[in-house]
């Protein structure tokens, strides 16, 4: 609903702001508050903009600190870091196989574990197969 009514409301905001004095004169309000309450509804407007971009700056900070640390890690930590995501991976693995295989009951939390890990490695990759097909000449 808020998604419909922001065009009008911007719409709203510039005429208040462009004809600020013709509509004070009209309405026989101050020109001030006239001035306030398009700037109140431009705020409005314009918020949820500037906390997705501080949100995007704060996150790209992120990323180039956390590439500068890999940069500049020795060899050993490289690869430990890169072990991380296998490791967790096959440890879930192997818990599924084994419960199958000794006959340990599991819930439907424990499937959406181990289905949520397979998703994350496997569930994208005929896509991004297809994907990059389609984007090479």
């Amino acid at each position: 609903m808020l998604n419909l009514a922001k065009p009008m409301l911007g719409a709203l905001a510039d005429v208040l702001l462009s004809r600020k004095a013709e509509l004070a004169q009209q309405t026989g309000l101050p020109e001030d508050a006239v001035g306030k309450v398009s700037a109140a509804v431009s705020e409005f407007l314009t918020r949820d903009e500037r906390a997705a971009s501080a949100v995007m700056a704060e996150v790209e900070k992120a990323r180039s600190h956390d590439v500068a640390l890999a940069d500049n890690a020795p060899p050993l930590v490289q690869l430990l870091r890169g072990l991380v995501r296998p490791i967790i991976t096959l440890a879930a693995c192997f818990w599924y196989i084994g419960a199958r295989l000794y006959g340990i009951p599991l819930g439907p939390e424990d499937y959406a574990i181990i289905g949520g890990i397979m998703a994350f490695w496997f569930g994208f990759r005929p896509f991004e197969k297809g994907l990059e097909s389609r984007l090479r000449p």
